[in-house]
């Protein structure tokens, strides 16, 4: 004996019904309003006229200059590549022991004549379309190369 109801026991008229207020807003709610950075509670109450955390400036030539000369080497693709906003925010990241580990290994597969997809001057393209002061979400996942003419670096952006 199954426990599971047949699909006869549910009369017709019941059976995939819309609602009589079925819209995408009535399921998820109305969208919330979100004021202004200067109309916030913070810029009546402190005199402060912004939110925002202040936007504290990246110093490229300088962020280079504090690089060692390993350092300078392994990340000359991400100097020359990665787009400067993206830069700011993972500067810590690209000088971390495990990332330069990683930059090390592609470099002796690249030496010893291992193909390495995608293409260099592919990585960082994502980072050169969506700069970082335009992006909401960042989804993370990976998708196979096999050949050439594959792998592009967009495939999430």
């Amino acid at each position: 004996m199954s426990l599971k109801r047949k699909a006869t026991d549910i009369p017709t008229s019941d059976a995939k019904k819309p609602k009589a207020n079925g819209s995408i807003t009535s399921f998820f709610g109305a969208p919330k309003v979100v004021p202004k950075p200067n109309s916030g509670p913070l810029s009546s109450v402190n005199g402060n006229t912004s939110t925002n955390a202040p936007t504290v400036n990246f110093d490229k030539d300088k962020w280079i200059k504090g690089l060692t000369a390993e350092q300078k080497d392994l990340l000359q693709l991400e100097i020359d590549t990665l787009h400067e906003s993206w830069l700011k925010e993972l500067k810590d990241e690209v000088t971390s022991t495990g990332f330069l580990d990683l930059k090390r290994f592609l470099k002796r597969e690249r030496q010893s004549g291992k193909k390495i997809f995608p293409k260099e001057e592919d990585i960082y393209s994502w980072s050169r379309h969506t700069p970082f002061n335009t992006v909401k979400a960042v989804i993370l996942g990976q998708d196979p190369y096999h050949n050439d003419n594959q792998a592009h670096g967009l495939s999430f952006s």
